[in-house]
């Protein structure tokens, strides 16, 4: 029997998970698989679920939400991603560059999240009005520059995994954990972190953290105490 297409929901307060679950089930052919409170249960979740859909807050404690995107969608291209964050472009950048197909402001209406899934599920995609604002103002911003006069960004240099890598490098993970987390060995984490390294002039650590917190990265910092697990 087809109960629906199965939505995930991450988010680190119970009750914005309790909220969404509840506005949810006012969405017909859809219906809730799974919850989480934190990124690494997100992650574990939406792999052994399924989820067609993940809705995902972006700032989670213990894997940063934007980091979930970008390994789910690096996993499973297919799987939908519905993100929410706050009305910061250091927030809503990241999440589109991590593959989120929406995003919307905690403060959504009921109404606007339900268009939001319905048209994330159907393929399409979904910004709230701010978000929408600001990415148009990019595209604007980009278009009235002189090429001449831009500097080419560093990252271009840089491979998707090589960039997932620099990612979890800054939120202070260690080459063990990030071979964990990405699912492949030690050692091609560890080339992956000296290539980028060099493209990018980085000899550190904190190094890795201050460049790319200067890009608007949404980084949290490893919780003392937190072990791998995830591969």
């Amino acid at each position: 029997m087809d109960n629906g297409r199965k939505v995930f929901i991450a988010a680190h307060q119970p009750l914005m998970r309790e909220g969404l679950k509840v506005l949810l089930r006012g969405v017909d052919g859809v219906r809730v698989c799974g919850e989480a409170p934190d990124g690494r249960a997100a992650l574990e979740g939406c792999e052994r679920l399924g989820a067609d859909l993940a809705v995902i807050e972006c700032g989670l404690p213990l894997l940063d939400g934007v980091c979930v995107m970008r390994l789910l969608k690096r996993r499973h291209p297919a799987r939908r991603v519905l993100a929410i964050g706050g009305d910061d472009p250091a927030m809503l950048r990241p999440a589109l560059d991590a593959g989120a197909d929406g995003y919307l402001l905690p403060e959504a209406s009921a109404e606007e999240v339900r268009l939001a899934v319905r048209a994330v599920l159907a393929g399409g995609g979904w910004l709230s009005p701010w978000a929408a604002r600001e990415v148009l103002r990019d595209r604007r911003d980009a278009a009235g520059a002189e090429p001449a006069g831009r500097e080419r960004d560093a990252l271009t240099l840089l491979t998707p995994r090589e960039r997932e890598v620099l990612h979890l490098v800054a939120e202070g993970y260690r080459n063990r954990e990030i071979a964990g987390l990405l699912v492949v060995s030690d050692r091609t984490v560890e080339k992956h972190r000296a290539n980028l390294f060099r493209k990018l002039s980085l000899h550190s650590q904190s190094d890795a953290r201050a460049w790319a917190e200067a890009r608007g990265f949404a980084l949290r910092p490893r919780p003392r105490g937190e072990r791998p697990g995830l591969g």
